[in-house]
């Protein structure tokens, strides 16, 4: 039997939901079990590191990945291996074991990540594309809530958390196969080929990427700075709590309410885009986030409310500093198609997985040579720096 290629837009949301509620849900266990061990933050934030490090190979590889072999048994494929992780690491006991798991599971989170971002951009109607992507990125809003939600859940039902993510990513790799019967899209010209000689010669549906290079380049480079300023906050603030006098319980809800931000605004960032233009909106995201951190700062040099302000802070940064990536996406959407796409994919994943990688170890340095005052004023800068170079970054992007 196959199934309509539209499936697509609703089974791989569905599944990365699923994916990365188990991925996010065991690294959060495994993190604030080292933080309770006594571990520093620079050593939490390896473990952070290592899987985003797996990401970062992955993307870079995955372009060729889906040239030789398909969207759906990439998809397919990294899902079985990360299933087979998840349960390993599940088992393991020690933090040298749950690094190198941790870096294959980012392996295949890369994989996974790429090849079903591409498949969906690719599949969006043009005019949904915005609505669509963000509803993608909804549900690994969902999946990041989900999975540090799991901590203190599991330990009120007195299950095992490790066992209960390897579960779900088993349920992941179920679903899935339901991709292995869609047939893939078709693929697109890289560059337009020349009129064969016998036909009228007509203009072109779509305006072409002025300097694409550049235009790409210019993308690469606005992810990076997002991915090293939300990996040095969404991968440290759960133990970063622990360490200011919170349970292990609420630690791992405050991961679940930055996810919670991702969520619930991907949809509306990306309406917005499809309405006013990607840059104005990525703009005004920036911008969000150049205030949220600013309100850290003042909180963690100051306040004794500093708890409850990471908390609004990061819902804010979980959803309006993700939706910088959103937006990214739906513009690469409007500009490309087929393996051009794939491959600009791959390389923003790559870029975000860079930023990503050295957030958390960066943060946890910082953190441990300064408090929470030292990292919220870099957390700052960046998001200034991220503010002034998107202009550039988008001239060519939607008006």
């Amino acid at each position: 039997m196959r199934w309509p290629a539209g499936v697509v837009l609703g089974v791989i949301p569905a599944v990365y939901f699923v994916f990365v509620a188990a991925e996010l849900g065991l690294m959060t266990h495994l993190a604030l079990q080292a933080t309770a061990q006594g571990r520093s933050a620079l050593q939490v934030g390896l473990l952070a590191t290592a899987l985003w490090g797996g990401i970062l190979v992955a993307s870079s590889l995955a372009h060729a990945a889906v040239q030789r072999l398909g969207h759906a048994r990439v998809f397919v494929g990294a899902t079985a291996v990360a299933s087979a992780v998840t349960l390993a690491m599940a088992l393991h006991t020690g933090l040298a074991g749950w690094l190198a798991g941790a870096f294959v599971l980012g392996l295949c989170g890369g994989w996974v990540w790429v090849s079903g971002e591409a498949w969906l951009a690719e599949a969006a109607p043009p005019a949904q594309r915005g609505l669509l992507v963000g509803l993608f990125e909804t549900a690994v809003g969902l999946g990041l809530m989900a999975g540090p939600a799991l901590v203190p859940l599991t330990r009120l039902l007195g299950l095992p958390t490790a066992l209960a993510c390897a579960g779900l990513m088993a349920l992941a790799l179920a679903v899935s196969a339901v991709l292995l019967r869609v047939e893939p899209p078709a693929p697109a010209p890289e560059p337009a080929a020349p009129a064969d000689a016998g036909a009228a010669a007509t203009p072109p549906t779509a305006p072409p990427v002025p300097a694409p290079r550049a235009f790409v380049q210019g993308l690469l480079a606005v992810a990076l700075l997002s991915g090293l300023m939300e990996g040095g906050v969404s991968a440290l603030m759960p133990s970063i709590a622990m360490r200011l006098g919170e349970t292990l319980d609420s630690a791992a809800w405050l991961g679940a309410v930055i996810g919670a931000g991702s969520a619930l605004l991907q949809p509306p960032a990306g309406h917005l885009a499809d309405r006013f233009g990607v840059r104005r909106i990525t703009l005004g995201a920036w911008a969000v986030v150049l205030l949220a951190n600013a309100v850290l700062l003042l909180a963690a040099a100051g306040s004794a409310a500093v708890v409850p302000v990471m908390w609004a802070v990061g819902f804010t940064l979980g959803g309006v500093g993700g939706a910088v990536y959103t937006l990214l996406i739906v513009e690469l959407g409007h500009r490309l198609a087929g393996a051009a796409l794939v491959r600009a994919i791959g390389g923003l994943v790559t870029a975000y997985a860079a930023g990503t990688a050295a957030g958390p170890t960066l943060g946890g340095w910082l953190f441990d040579a300064g408090g929470l005052p030292i990292l919220a004023g870099a957390l700052l800068l960046l998001s200034a720096a991220g503010l002034a170079l998107t202009p550039r970054a988008l001239r060519a992007g939607t008006p």
